[in-house]
C-alpha cells in the first residue's frame, strides 16, 4: 500500500487545529471506583476540515497514582467494541491496572460517538428488551436510516484515524509528553492507529485480543467464531464424559442450523422478566446465538447441553447463554458509531475471498449480509491508505491472545508481531476473549510497563509462560441428573 512521505504527514499535523482551551479537571465519580477521580473535558472539530463547524466535547476522566512522586508517563484506556464507552468500563478494568496506577495516573477517554462523547445510539439500553428484538439484528438494521437522521452528527466523522487525534488533544491538555497504551479487542485498533500517528508520544503500548485495522471484521467474524466452535466440538469429542452425553456435537449444531434455514418458532420465557414469549429464530439468528458464548471459557462450557436441549424443543438454555453475554454488552455500546467505524474501516475491504470464506463455514454469509444493509444507511468517508499499515516505531508493544477468542484469536496478533520491530505475543491457549485480567497477566503488564521493555527492573526477562499455565475451564456442563465423572475442572 501507498505510504504518505514523512514530510507531508508532518505538514498534514502541523495543520490540525487545535483543541479548544481545555477546562480545569474537576472531582468525579466513576461507577465501580470508591475512591474521587478527576474528571475533564477538551472540545474538538468534528469534522477535522471543516474547524469552524459543529464541535465535539470530548469527555475524559483520570485515576490519580496513589504515589506522591508519581511517574510522568500515564497510561491510556482504550475501550473495545466499536461502542464501548472507556470510562463505564474504568470499575472492571481498575484492579487489573493496580500496580500501573500505584505510579502512574490512568486516563480513560470516551471515545467520539461513546458514552458522554456525543454517543451515537439510537435510544437507552432496555435489558428487558423482548427477545424477538434481541435476538434478530435484522430489526435494529430497518430502524438503523431514521435513528441516524435523528442523531446531531455525521458519523462519517467517527473513523479510529480522525478519533485518535482527539485521544492526543487529552494527552496535550494534560501536559505528558510521553503516554503508555493499553488497548482491548478493537481498542488494540485504536491504540495501533494512535501509535502510528504519534509514535514521538507513546512509551509502551499493551494490546489484549487484537483487532487489526486489516482484519475486515464482518468476514473474520464468521472464520474466526467457526474455528472456536469446532475446537470446541474437539475438545468435547476427546472427553470421555462430554463426548458421552454429546456424541454427534458437530452433527447436532449442523442439523439446529439446517432446521433455522426456513425459520424455527419457538416459545420461551424471557430471561430477565420470565414473562413467556413466542419468537422465529431463523439462521443468522441461531449463528449469533452460537457465537456469542464462544466469547467465555465458562459459557461455553454450557453449550454442549443447551443445544442439546435446543435439539429436543427447549431453547430456554440457549437463549440464556446468549442474553448472559448480550444484556451486558448492550448497557455499553453506542451501535451507531459501531456501524460508522465497521462500514468505512472494514466492510469495503470486503471481496470475494473473503465472501468465499464466510460461506465455508457454518456461520455462512449471515453478518456480512447484515453489515452490508447497515453500512448502506450510513454515510462514510475514505479512509487513508496508511491506516491499514502497522507502525514503524520502535516502541514496545506486548500482545496477548486468547487460544480459545472466537474474535481476536492469536492469528491476528501473529500478523502485527510480524509486522512490528519490538515486540512480544505471549497466548493463554485455554482462554477466550480478554487476557488482562485473569492469572498471572496484570503482573505481567504491571512489570511490562514499569520497564517500557521486555526485561524488569530486576533484570528479569518479562516471558509469558505462567499464561500457559492457566487451566482450561471445564469443556461441558452436565446436569445433576446426569453422571459426571470425568469432568474437568476448572
Amino acid at each position: 500500500m501507498l505510504r504518505a512521505a514523512p514530510a507531508l504527514l508532518l505538514l498534514l499535523l502541523l495543520l490540525l487545529p487545535p483543541p479548544l482551551q481545555a477546562q480545569p479537571l474537576q472531582a468525579c465519580r466513576l461507577k465501580g471506583i470508591e475512591r474521587a477521580v478527576q474528571c475533564g473535558q477538551v472540545e474538538m472539530p468534528e469534522n477535522p476540515d471543516t474547524p469552524t463547524g459543529r464541535r465535539l466535547t470530548i469527555h475524559f476522566a483520570v485515576v490519580p497514582a496513589l504515589a506522591k512522586n508519581k511517574a510522568p508517563d500515564p497510561l491510556f484506556v482504550f475501550a473495545g467494541g466499536p461502542g464501548q464507552a472507556a470510562m463505564q468500563v474504568a470499575g472492571p478494568l481498575q484492579p487489573v491496572l493496580a500496580q500501573i496506577n500505584a505510579r502512574r495516573d490512568i486516563v480513560y477517554v470516551d471515545q467520539r460517538g461513546t458514552g458522554r462523547s456525543n454517543a451515537l445510539e439510537c435510544g437507552p439500553p432496555r435489558r428487558t428488551l423482548p427477545l424477538a428484538e434481541s435476538v434478530d439484528p435484522a430489526r435494529a438494521i430497518v430502524e438503523l436510516a431514521s435513528c441516524v437522521a435523528r442523531l446531531p452528527a455525521d458519523p462519517a466523522q467517527y473513523a479510529t484515524w480522525i478519533a485518535v487525534r482527539d485521544i492526543d488533544a487529552v494527552r496535550q491538555a494534560l501536559g505528558a509528553a510521553q503516554i503508555n497504551l493499553w488497548g482491548g479487542s478493537y481498542g488494540t485498533r485504536a491504540a495501533l492507529e494512535y501509535l502510528r500517528q504519534f509514535p514521538q508520544h507513546v512509551r509502551s503500548v499493551v494490546l489484549d485480543g487484537v483487532a487489526p485495522a486489516a482484519m475486515a471484521l464482518p468476514a473474520s467474524f464468521a472464520v474466526d467464531s467457526e474455528a472456536a466452535l469446532q475446537n470446541l466440538v474437539e475438545r468435547c469429542r476427546s472427553e470421555p464424559a462430554c463426548s458421552r452425553l454429546h456424541p454427534t456435537l458437530a452433527a447436532d449444531i449442523d442439523a439446529l442450523l439446517k432446521s433455522a434455514a426456513s425459520g424455527t418458532r419457538v416459545t420461551v420465557a424471557h430471561p430477565v422478566t420470565g414473562a413467556p414469549e413466542s419468537l422465529t429464530i431463523d439462521r443468522t439468528a441461531l449463528a449469533g446465538m452460537l457465537r456469542s458464548p464462544l466469547y467465555v471459557p465458562q459459557l461455553a462450557a454450557v453449550l454442549p447441553h443447551a443445544l442439546a436441549r435446543a435439539g429436543r424443543g427447549d431453547w430456554n438454555p440457549l437463549l440464556a447463554l446468549h442474553t448472559a453475554l448480550a444484556g451486558g454488552v448492550q448497557d455499553n455500546f453506542a451501535e451507531v458509531m459501531h456501524f460508522a467505524v465497521v462500514c468505512a474501516e472494514d466492510l469495503p475491504r470486503v471481496g470475494p475471498a473473503e465472501m468465499a470464506a464466510s460461506r465455508a463455514t457454518r456461520f455462512g454469509t449471515g453478518f456480512l449480509d447484515l453489515y452490508g444493509q447497515a453500512c448502506r444507511k450510513l454515510p462514510v468517508r475514505p479512509v487513508p491508505p496508511a491506516f491499514y499499515e502497522p507502525p514503524t516505531a520502535n516502541v514496545p508493544v506486548l500482545i496477548l491472545s486468547g487460544g480459545a477468542d472466537p474474535v481476536t484469536p492469536p492469528r491476528h496478533g501473529e500478523a502485527i508481531a510480524r509486522a512490528l520491530p519490538n515486540v512480544r505475543h505471549f497466548v493463554a491457549p485455554h482462554l477466550g476473549h480478554g487476557v488482562s485480567g485473569q492469572g498471572c497477566a496484570p503482573d505481567l503488564i504491571g512489570r511490562f510497563v514499569r520497564a517500557a521493555g521486555f526485561t524488569d527492573d530486576k533484570g528479569k526477562p518479562i516471558e509469558g509462560s505462567c499464561l500457559e499455565k492457566l487451566p482450561a475451564a471445564p469443556v461441558f456442563f452436565a446436569p445433576a441428573t446426569r453422571p459426571t465423572e470425568g469432568m474437568q475442572r476448572p
